[in-house]
Formats: structure tokens, sequence, C-alpha cells
């Protein structure tokens, strides 16, 4: 493909807005997939965990807009959770439910 193919003007244009959702959600992508190929993941967990990372971006940018958070903190949000990863936000999570909430 071209530098100039309308698909590939279309996804820079929306990556670096960074006000759109769609740019957090393909930053949390992007570093989900290039952290799990650094840590040497096979194919399988490679697209898993930016797929869910990306799911998770959606729902946390939701989550924050609601609260009335700024638009233009969707890029941050998709980089962060694309850097800690689904696991370890898992772990934290339930770790603080057990904590908060079970006593335990």
């Amino acid at each position: 493909m071209k530098p100039d193919h309308p698909l590939i003007m279309l996804f820079l244009t929306l990556f670096f807005r960074q006000d759109s959702p769609v740019s957090g959600v393909m930053m949390s992508m992007l570093m989900a997939l290039l952290r799990t190929i650094y840590l040497k993941g096979s194919r399988r967990e490679i697209i898993c965990e930016a797929l869910l990372c990306g799911a998770l971006t959606i729902t946390a940018i939701s989550i924050s807009l609601y609260f009335g958070a700024s638009e233009n903190m969707t890029m941050s949000i998709g980089g962060i959770i694309g850097f800690i990863g689904v696991r370890k936000i898992w772990e934290y999570l339930t770790s603080y439910i057990q904590k908060k909430l079970l006593g335990k």
C-alpha cells in the first residue's frame, strides 16, 4: 500500500487525534502488542492481550468521561492500560476487592 492510501491516512488521523476514544484504544492495543512481543509471548497471547487491553480501555475511557475527565486523557489511559496489561490490572483489582470488601 502507498503511504497516501486512504485507510493509512484515516488510521494516522485517528491515532494522533488525542481527544478521540479510538486513539486511546489504538494506543492500548499497540502498547500491549509491543509489550507481549518483547516478553516473547505466543501469537495467541499477543492477539488476546491486545484485544483485551483494547476492550478494557474502552470501558475505562467510558467511565472516566462519565466522571468528568477530559477527553484529552484518552491516549494516556490507553497507554497506561497497554503498558500494565490485563493480567496485572486483574491482580490489582482482585487484591483491592479482597482487602476492601472481604477484609482479607
